[in-house]
């Protein structure tokens, strides 16, 4: 049986108009992490975060989730 890999949550810092910010990046060792850096030259910003809901909350979150997606604000 194959386990899923476990993910872990790194940070990369990087400056921005004289200040420095972090992202969060989900990865499964350090250097997961850096090779998925690596990768953000080829990234495209995807839209807001307006919010986020805990797994738990199951249909009735990806229910939300849809409805929002379909008819935005």
């Amino acid at each position: 049986m194959n386990a899923e890999p476990k993910f872990q949550t790194y940070l990369v810092d990087y400056p921005h108009e004289g200040a420095f910010w972090s992202l969060e990046i989900k990865a499964t060792s350090f250097e997961d992490a850096e090779a998925r850096v690596r990768q953000l030259q080829y990234a495209k910003v995807a839209g807001e975060l307006k919010f986020t809901l805990p797994a738990g909350c199951g249909f009735i979150a990806r229910a939300w989730c849809w409805l929002m997606w379909k008819w935005p604000e």
